[in-house]
């Protein structure tokens, strides 16, 4: 992390809620999506993109 800014609460939040923001992507309605979607582009890291990107792949196989 060296050279980068300190974290934000909303970097903190996406770190630690991806399976959540994954679940209000997957089956919230359009205005939590949205939060969700703001939340993710503001604060996530690529990991974390990606944390929710498989989340939901998870959740997409499970619906099958």
């Amino acid at each position: 992390m060296s050279g980068r800014e300190p974290l934000s609460e909303v970097d903190r939040y996406t770190d630690r809620n991806t399976e959540f923001l994954s679940r209000v992507l997957a089956y919230g309605d359009t205005e939590a999506r949205a939060y969700a979607l703001a939340l993710l582009s503001n604060g996530a890291t690529a990991e974390d993109i990606n944390e929710v990107q498989a989340e939901l792949d998870r959740i997409r196989r499970n619906l099958k």
